[in-house]
């Protein structure tokens, strides 16, 4: 079937079934089985936002006693392996402006599940020149076994994936073995690699923000890929997210970690706002949660300035965190005043 205009277009996906042990769900006490009439329980990690990136990576968990027997995406049905659980991520190519993204899943009696629609907005963003990125460095992963996937390999895969355009970093180091003379230098052991303090302490050797961090854990039956990241000034946890995928092919690691660095960046993502109130020691701008802003969101000031035809934003030097979050605004607390007044209209961009 066709998508509407304003929806998104489906792009390649990946799925993984898993059977479990459980009774099948609407059994009767009588000898004859009552038809099911039991709808999948449907869960996803996919959220209204405001993207830059030209695609979405999201997962998807289907579960029905019956078994799942069907998966779709704004109409378009997903190939899965029919089962009693189905874990699905999924990779969606985005419209520019507003888009609405539908999931739903059947079961093998026909019940099925339509999640409510999910807005995600692309934009087109102004690209900041790579000193005013967030400056970040990824700490070599917390391993849980010897053999199998190398986390090497996932190390190289995942700065190779935060590369693509539009970049939301600025990797102060990249050098995963210097990284980890670091780590010996300062006795931090491999069960420690989880840690923020640890990240913290590394972070803070680089110069860097921010560190990410992780571990990755694999079995016989997948893979899975945590990552976190934490500012090393406030020491606060910003973001916390994770992949999981059966299939350990090179490609298709390579596609997960594309899949992770794409929901890194939407959890922390650019944004933009104007200042529409300078009050004492901070100001409030109009752009909130709906838009991905968090708490301890470090904030740069522009001022657009006319020349002719031609608009130009002027950096400021006044540096400011988020520090309270409405819907559609928040508020930033300066942390650095600079030489000029902020004022009313500035321009703020996230770091």
């Amino acid at each position: 079937r066709e998508a509407s205009a304003q929806s998104a277009s489906a792009s390649p996906s990946r799925g993984n079934a898993e059977n479990s042990g459980k009774e099948a769900k609407g059994a009767s006490v009588s000898p004859v089985t009552a038809r099911d009439t039991i709808p999948p329980v449907v869960y996803t990690d996919l959220k209204a936002a405001i993207v830059h990136d030209s695609a979405i990576f999201f997962g998807i968990h289907a579960h029905d006693d019956g078994g799942v027997a069907r998966l779709f995406v704004n109409q378009q049905p997903l190939e899965i392996r029919p089962a009693k659980h189905v874990f699905f991520n999924h990779l969606l190519t985005l419209n520019e402006g507003e888009n609405t993204v539908l999931i739903k899943a059947v079961d093998k009696e026909g019940n099925e599940t339509q999640l409510a629609p999910v807005k995600i907005t692309k934009k087109t963003f102004y690209l900041l020149e790579t000193d005013a990125r967030y400056t970040v460095a990824l700490l070599p992963f917390r391993t849980f076994a010897e053999e199998g996937v190398r986390s090497e390999t996932l190390y190289s895969m995942l700065l190779k994936a935060f590369d693509e355009e539009p970049k939301r970093f600025n990797f102060v180091e990249r050098d995963r073995a210097k990284l980890e003379e670091i780590l010996r230098e300062q006795k931090i052991a491999n069960t420690e690699r989880t840690s923020p303090d640890a990240a913290i302490r590394v972070g803070k050797i680089r110069a860097a923000e921010g560190m990410l961090f992780g571990a990755v854990e694999e079995d016989a039956k997948g893979i899975n890929v945590t990552l976190r990241l934490v500012d090393t000034e406030t020491t606060q946890v910003l973001v916390n997210t994770d992949i999981y995928g059966e299939d350990k092919s090179a490609e298709n690691l390579a596609w997960l970690m594309h899949g992770l660095s794409l929901k890194m960046k939407r959890q922390y993502p650019m944004v933009q706002g104007s200042i529409i109130r300078v009050s004492g020691n901070g100001f409030h701008v109009d752009t909130g949660a709906t838009s991905g802003v968090l708490v301890g969101m470090k904030l740069l000031t522009f001022r657009e300035i006319k020349e002719g035809n031609v608009v130009l934003k002027e950096p400021l030097d006044t540096l400011a965190r988020i520090a309270q979050i409405e819907t559609e605004t928040s508020f930033a607390r300066i942390s650095s005043k600079g030489n000029k007044k902020i004022e009313k209209k500035d321009l703020v961009i996230a770091k």
